[in-house]
């Protein structure tokens, strides 16, 4: 979303970024987008390197993917001083801490 999609109203809305701040905000909007998606590459590649019988390798791609994915959400709500984006810290932390619980298990 950050990446493609940043422009529409309700994309950026949702970041609380007004329209006039676009050209000043697109970049790091960008960026994130960009950090998101090598995050889920990451995980679907440690995915299929399990299926494919490369479980110790394939186990740390996703370990990694998962550690990362829940250390940005907690990151989220712990510079979020108004606690606005709890839904955001579940949304993004919650199936990265299932992963990390089921890796240890």
């Amino acid at each position: 979303m950050e990446s493609v999609r940043f422009s529409r109203p309700d994309v950026h809305a949702m970041f609380e970024v007004r329209a006039a701040d676009l050209n000043a905000v697109r970049p790091w909007a960008f960026h994130q987008g960009c950090y998101n998606a090598l995050l889920a590459l990451q995980m679907l590649a440690g995915l299929t390197a399990v299926h494919l019988g490369a479980a110790a390798a394939g186990q740390a791609l996703v370990l990694a993917a998962s550690a990362s994915m829940l250390a940005a959400g907690v990151a989220l709500i712990a510079f979020d001083p108004r606690r606005a984006r709890i839904k955001g810290l579940i949304g993004q932390g919650a199936p990265a801490l299932a992963t990390l619980i089921a890796l240890m298990a």
